[in-house]
């Protein structure tokens, strides 16, 4: 599955949650009344920018009453949350304001198979007295990643690894080859079947698949984490993540290798494949970590 965002260490899974991504951000203006005239208005600041992310879960992909304690349990816990996509690019920090949820399925004796989700977001600024808590995003909301010009982002792709960008950088990477290794595998198994009801038509996609697979270990990013031991904040959650990366990446070599031989080697591959996305899998707790460390300490001050 692919990750859509984090909320310091609560992941959304595409396949889970999204269904609907609004925002609503604003302005101010107190009003002045006058006598005989129509009122005046006057620019008093920006409103906390909002957010809102709509949800369909289903027993079919998920536990849907766990996912909602989830979220509950972190809006109980009044804790203001870094939001970062999935992509790598942060949000600002935010607080769950609102969960919304819609019982739409049950079983015969009334257990539930089906909800709709909703919860709202709202910037958090902290205390006006106060300095901003780190990463808070001062004014406007974040334009989306696809429409910023390459200078809006400079700060993030040239940051040296030590930094909170750098490391925002090799966390995106990481959560990516997470999506794509465990999409592969799902792939092999859909193939596997294919092999056994259509031989023929499995000989002539077995190429592509082959390729996908050899090409897959050069993309994880072991030698990313591997230096990101050295960053004492992340240290331990990147040594984790290094050893399922590197499971990952032999797992995957040895099943493209296995595919190389044919039909035969189909089964091999699988089990392989399965074995490699259990190690991806393993690695996505630890790097939502980095991740959110991350996003929590990039200087955003002045981004609109």
């Amino acid at each position: 599955m692919s990750l859509y965002a984090v909320l310091n260490d609560v992941e959304l899974e595409i396949i889970t949650w999204l269904d609907g991504l609004s925002m609503r951000y604003g302005a101010e203006y107190a009003e002045q009344r006058l006598i005989g005239r129509k009122s005046l208005l006057q620019y008093t600041g920006h409103k906390p920018d909002e957010v809102r992310i709509d949800a369909r879960l289903h027993a079919q992909w998920c536990n849907p009453a766990d996912e909602v304690r989830r979220i509950k349990d972190k809006m109980d816990a009044k804790e203001p949350v870094a939001f970062v996509l999935g992509t790598g690019e942060y949000r600002g920090v935010f607080v769950i304001t609102e969960a919304e949820v819609k019982t739409t399925q049950t079983d015969g004796y009334g257990s539930a198979i089906a909800f709709e989700l909703s919860i709202t977001l709202r910037e958090y600024v902290g205390d006006p007295a106060q300095p901003n808590p780190p990463g808070v995003v001062k004014s406007g909301y974040r334009i989306p990643i696809e429409a910023a010009t390459v200078d809006d982002f400079a700060l993030i792709e040239a940051a040296p690894l030590s930094s909170p960008g750098g490391v925002a950088q090799v966390s995106a990477d990481g959560l990516s080859a997470i999506a794509r290794g465990v999409g592969l595998a799902a792939d092999v198994a859909s193939f596997a079947a294919l092999a056994q009801s259509n031989p023929a038509s499995a000989l002539l996609a077995l190429p592509s698949l082959t390729d996908a697979v050899s090409a897959f270990g050069a993309t994880v990013p072991v030698e990313g984490f591997g230096a990101l031991r050295g960053v004492a904040a992340v240290a331990a959650d990147a040594g984790q993540a290094l050893s399922a990366f590197q499971s990952a990446r032999h797992t995957f070599d040895v099943a493209a290798g296995a595919l190389g031989g044919g039909l035969s080697g189909v089964s091999s591959a699988l089990w392989s494949v399965r074995a490699g996305a259990q190690a991806l899998e393993g690695a996505r707790e630890s790097v939502g970590r980095i991740a959110a460390h991350a996003a929590s300490r990039l200087p955003v001050e002045g981004w609109a």
